[in-house]
């Protein structure tokens, strides 16, 4: 499955902010509570500053794809649909 943060309208590049939230929100809490669990895991305590690194490592990866899109090239980007269609 492929989700598409930032693609093409026409000849203008368009960023979809809902799905950028949404997988900001969902990198933040995956790789936070995975890198928690795995502290715990490996030392027998929790840490919250294993949960806040790994939080910020998943949303850093979101914001390199956002970097990436908007540093792409116009051709290599999806279409999206108008917003004609999508009404």
């Amino acid at each position: 499955m492929r989700i598409v943060i930032v693609g093409k309208r026409g000849t203008k590049r368009q960023v979809r902010w809902l799905a950028f939230l949404t997988l900001a929100i969902t990198g933040w809490l995956l790789a936070g509570l995975g890198s928690g669990g795995v502290y715990f895991l490996l030392c027998g305590r929790w840490s919250y500053f294993a949960v806040l690194y790994g939080g910020f490592m998943g949303i850093g990866v979101v914001v390199l794809g956002l970097y990436c899109g908007l540093t792409s090239p116009l051709e290599k980007l999806d279409e999206l649909p108008s917003k004609k269609e999508i009404k």
